[in-house]
């Protein structure tokens, strides 16, 4: 009998590689939860079944996880994403559910907003009856395709000086959560996944610059500066201080932190920056 694996955030950046891990997995049956149709047309496949999902709409998150034996969760990133959480928490075990793998964030984030709402549904989790397993990545490597892309002029405009950090990649922590979601052995652990490198941002940049043939550097800009071209840019005020306080976490090297647990739990290493800078690099060419 097929496994039936709900997966939250399946058109986001960990989310998709976790369904692209599972779709066309033998024993598998697998439930995309999407809010967003345009993104959602490309994810159905033999195996992947679409689901309306959203954490505002409590109606959807008993459907969504109702027959479920497994969860792959992305938390809300909001101010109410933690009651949105718990609620969905309290459906899924309504529904069944014996087994959530939750993303979360590295340990060290633990004094600024995105931990302390991390750790709040953490612990929740622990407590729920249900089999848990917990993925605490530092930094995603993909950041640099997305929020932390280079601008039209090829800077890397961060508030973040020369410290160094070991980004992780998104397909590493999916890969660790696939393992969690489809073989035993994983349930009541903690998975702390960094890449297996610290880089400076300057080093990052000279990497990516060689991949893609673009010249790419990186500009430290004061914090107020950042605050202002967030705002500037429409953010909400809330996002911006999250957002600045991940960066000062940066800032003070508190993201260099190394692990072989990608090694560990895949039996192979993780992908380096250089890895991913190739992968990537059309992303960045002019």
């Amino acid at each position: 009998m097929a496994k039936t694996i709900l997966v939250t955030g399946a058109t986001g950046t960990v989310g998709g590689d976790v369904l692209r891990g599972l779709a066309g997995r033998a024993g598998v049956q697998v439930r995309a939860a999407v809010r967003d149709k345009a993104k959602a047309a490309a994810l159905a496949g033999p195996n992947v079944e679409l689901f309306w999902f959203d954490y505002t709409m409590p109606e959807t998150l008993g459907v969504a996880s109702r027959g479920a034996d497994a969860v792959f969760m992305v938390p809300p990133f909001s101010p109410d994403g933690v009651a949105e959480s718990l609620e969905f928490l309290a459906a899924a075990k309504e529904s069944g559910v014996k087994h959530i793998v939750k993303l979360s964030v590295i340990r060290s984030l633990g004094d600024t907003l995105v931990g302390k709402w991390h750790a709040a549904i953490d612990e929740a989790l622990k407590k729920s009856g249900m089999a848990w397993t917990i993925l605490l990545p530092g930094g995603f490597m993909q950041n640099f395709v997305e929020g932390s892309a280079p601008r039209p002029d090829g800077n890397l405009y961060l508030p973040v000086g020369n410290a160094k950090t070991a980004y992780v990649d998104t397909r590493d922590i999916a890969a660790v959560a696939v393992k969690a979601l489809t073989e035993p052995g994983h349930e009541s652990k903690e998975y702390t996944l960094t890449g297996p490198a610290d880089l400076s941002y300057t080093e990052m940049a000279a990497i990516m610059t060689e991949a893609s043939g673009r010249q790419i550097r990186h500009v430290d800009v004061p914090p107020e500066a950042a605050r202002q071209g967030m705002l500037a840019a429409h953010m909400p005020e809330w996002m911006v201080d999250a957002i600045l306080e991940i960066n000062a976490w940066a800032k003070a090297s508190k993201g260099a932190e190394i692990t072989t647990t990608v090694k560990d739990v895949l039996g192979r290493p993780a992908h380096t920056f250089r890895d991913f800078a190739r992968d990537y690099a059309g992303h960045w060419k002019v």
